[in-house]
């Protein structure tokens, strides 16, 4: 027996659903979707999965335009950047990406067919055909980057044009049944409510970004760092005996690897892959952040002392006491480290390299009172800043106490080559 439930066809089990909604597919050419019908408040909701081909036929993006009336539009404007980068995301990882599911809104309710019973949550099958257009409440951009848009020079190629297989790949969607355009837009603000990765262990996670991959080498390879760095926090807690968040660590390798800290994550992303892509470059980049560290803890006050310290316990809150009082226990004075060391390292010479880390430790004074630091990275009334032009002034002064070679200006494209000519002199220096 069959019975219509506000439009939902309930039949006695299972497999006769799938029966009825096969052949109310094959009378009218339609496709047959398995899914899970339930209700969120007192709305019907509709799970499933859609092939990318499905998606960039018969789902549509209502996007406002810039300067234009949002009131009869369900989606923000589109940012054609924001496409570019989940498109290029998914063509870069073919194998081993993933996009979250999006949620859809259905004005009316597709043909459902499920079986009978009081429960709120049901298997059952949709029955969608050619004509049946579904409009995107959350996740546009991804359905722009299956979809493609955009032409000319600045276009972007589809997903399923590629000819790479994609289309036949699926993504998992929820359906809203909702026709009121208000509470359509309401859909839209509430599943905007989500809360940003903190910065720190969005490092520990991604780790497709070859920057990221050399971290924990660097942190398990030094005993400053190894079980002393926060890697859940925005910020760290005034009273933590943590030493650093893992992004101001991330800085720092930033600082060593590019000069500077602040390099926007597009250029990161390129470069890094540039010059530790390789297992070699990256081992041989990972031994002289760790001999950099290593050597500066060994002669550098507070860090000397913190390593004698445990990592827990009464004693470890002395960290907390050190960061008051000391420039290098600050985000900007291992910012400075790290310029000055991006220096150093240019020269091949291991031994060089080492006697002047050991200087940077012991002939500078890393205390916040210290005369060099005033007037650049701490201000008039002792507040420590985070600026560019302040790391770049207070590195430079540094340098010039150490009697390191002035600065040359370095485009961020000759990062790349810098590394290459380097790692060729050592080749030599080994081979003689």
């Amino acid at each position: 027996m069959t019975t219509n439930v506000m439009g939902i066809q309930e039949h006695d089990g299972l497999d006769i659903a799938l029966e009825a909604a096969s052949k109310d597919a094959a009378a009218s050419g339609a496709r047959v979707f398995p899914c899970t019908v339930f209700e969120q408040g007192k709305r019907t909701m509709i799970s499933t999965s859609f092939p990318f081909s499905f998606l960039a036929r018969q789902v549509v993006a209502e996007s406002v335009q810039k300067g234009g009336d949002p009131s009869n539009k369900t989606n923000r404007p589109l940012m054609a950047d924001h496409v570019k980068t989940i498109n290029a995301y998914v063509r870069e990882n073919p194998d081993d990406y993933i996009l979250p599911p999006v949620t859809l809104n259905a004005r009316e309710l597709p043909a459902l067919h499920i079986p009978r019973g009081n429960m709120k949550n049901r298997l059952g099958f949709m029955v969608i055909d050619d004509n049946v257009v579904f409009n995107v409440t959350d996740g546009q951009h991804r359905i722009a980057a299956i979809k493609g848009m955009g032409s000319g020079r600045s276009s972007v190629p589809g997903l399923v044009d590629l000819n790479a297989g994609f289309e036949a790949h699926s993504l998992a969607v929820l359906i809203v049944v909702e026709s009121d355009i208000r509470r359509i837009h309401q859909d839209f603000a509430d599943a905007a409510q989500t809360k940003a990765i903190p910065s720190s262990l969005l490092a520990v996670y991604n780790t497709r970004e070859p920057i990221n991959g050399v971290l924990a080498d660097i942190i398990d390879g030094t005993r400053l760092f190894r079980g002393r760095i926060d890697s859940t926090s925005s910020a760290l807690p005034k009273a933590s005996n943590a030493v650093f968040l893992l992004n101001q660590v991330r800085q720092f390798v930033k600082e060593l690897m590019f000069a500077d800290y602040a390099l926007s994550e597009v250029s990161v992303g390129k470069q890094s892959s540039q010059i530790i892509g390789e297992k070699a470059a990256r081992d041989e980049f990972v031994a002289d952040a760790v001999a950099l560290i290593e050597t500066l803890s060994e002669h550098m006050d507070p860090w000397r002392e913190i390593c004698e310290l445990p990592t827990t316990g009464g004693p470890a809150n002395r960290v907390a006491d050190f960061r008051t009082h000391y420039i290098n226990m600050t985000a900007t004075g291992l910012n400075v480290i790290g310029r000055v060391a991006y220096e150093i390292r240019k020269s091949p010479d291991l031994e060089l390299r080492q006697r002047e880390y050991q200087r940077l430790a012991s002939e500078i004074d890393w205390r916040r009172q210290a005369t060099i630091w005033q007037g650049n990275i701490v201000t008039a009334d002792g507040k420590v800043v985070t600026n560019r032009q302040p790391v770049r002034t207070a590195a430079d002064k540094v340098k010039a106490q150490l009697g390191l070679p002035p600065p040359v200006v370095v485009t961020n494209a000759d990062v790349p080559r810098i590394y290459s000519r380097r790692r060729e002199t050592r080749n030599r220096v080994g081979a003689q």
